[in-house]
């Protein structure tokens, strides 16, 4: 099973970004894509890859998601 490739203008919708940025995140090789000839293309996954390391958890929870006093 292939996996789901969207375009900028997707991504950008789904990420509440502009296309301008997606675009930025590709140049600086912080969002990951596929080139399929003069196109780039962006695995759906690749959203999620983006965001877990950029979540911040709110306070008073630690990383087992247990509520610290």
């Amino acid at each position: 099973m292939s996996p789901t490739l969207l375009t900028t203008r997707e991504v950008a919708d789904r990420m509440a970004l502009s296309i301008h940025r997606v675009r930025q995140l590709i140049a600086d090789r912080q969002l990951r894509y596929v080139r399929v000839r003069n196109r780039n293309l962006i695995p759906a996954d690749a959203i999620e890859e983006f965001f877990s390391p950029n979540t911040v958890a709110p306070r008073g929870v630690d990383d087992d998601n247990e509520n610290i006093r």
